[in-house]
């Protein structure tokens, strides 16, 4: 789940011209986000996460738009889970993503993370400004281990840098129509993505009518050169073809496998 800085500044190469844009950059979608999302009521999602549809092995949450009194200037998401049964006696692992968007356009401002597995705990911090500023501290739990503290920077000018928070928000409010790709920079913890959307269909999917979608990644490299991500094979997502645009399940063949996130209840906060 997981740059150097590439930028030369004008002050020291100030007779050069602009880079020329990066293949991929071209791709990278320019809709505007629709009106819709700023009227939808806060609500909790809750979810199963299984191996290959059989085995349970974790819960998932979604608090969208959860108020808060102490950040009045803010949309609230936060995500949060962990392993459950069988598959925490082999990965235990505990999570909680929490991000302040910015309620005028929706847009990160900041990220908080936190997660605990068998071996270390994580602690993520993303600022979301005109360059990106990342700290991740990761801390064994070994006796003697000192902890370890990663800062990076990232600079991405020509749309905005999502996280996954406002991503999931910004494909919700889109007309999404079959055969339409929608591509975006992503850098949800400590690294930047490419994502790419494509809507395949509209289909009937655990009862309920969805846009079924096929989701990719590629980790964004120091000098910008796209690289294959290894972890995350292939992923679809179903989502609910309606005003709310709710996602039903998100299925992924990942390096552990086929894991599963199946929508299992819903309520308005």
């Amino acid at each position: 789940m997981k740059l150097s800085c590439w930028i030369l500044t004008t002050f020291i190469l100030p007779a050069l011209p602009a880079l020329p844009a990066r293949p991929w950059e071209n791709d990278i979608s320019s809709h505007e986000p629709g009106p819709f999302l700023k009227t939808l009521r806060p609500v909790h999602l809750s979810f199963e996460v299984n191996w290959d549809g059989k085995i349970n092995s974790g819960n998932l949450n979604f608090l969208i738009g959860r108020k808060d009194q102490r950040y009045p200037h803010y949309h609230i998401f936060q995500i949060y889970g962990k392993s459950t049964g069988l598959a925490r006696g082999v990965y235990p692992y505990d999570y909680s993503f929490t991000s302040f968007l910015n309620k005028d356009d929706l847009q990160p401002a900041m990220l908080v993370a936190s997660e605990t597995d068998r071996d270390e705990h994580r602690e993520t911090s993303n600022w979301y400004r005109a360059t990106l500023t990342s700290k991740e501290i990761t801390t064994p739990h070994r006796k003697g281990k000192t902890p370890k503290t990663k800062k990076t920077t990232f600079s991405f000018k020509r749309a905005p840098v999502h996280d996954l928070a406002s991503a999931f928000l910004y494909l919700r409010s889109l007309e999404l129509k079959v055969g339409q790709e929608t591509v975006m920079v992503l850098h949800p913890f400590s690294s930047p993505y490419l994502a790419r959307i494509k809507v395949l269909r509209r289909e009937v999917h655990r009862g309920l009518k969805c846009l079924r979608m096929d989701l990719r990644l590629q980790k964004i490299g120091a000098t910008g050169k796209l690289l294959i991500y290894d972890k995350m094979k292939t992923t679809t997502m179903w989502m609910s073809d309606d005003r709310e645009r709710l996602p039903v399940e998100l299925r992924s063949e990942v390096f552990i496998g086929d894991v599963r996130a199946i929508l299992v209840g819903k309520k308005y906060l």
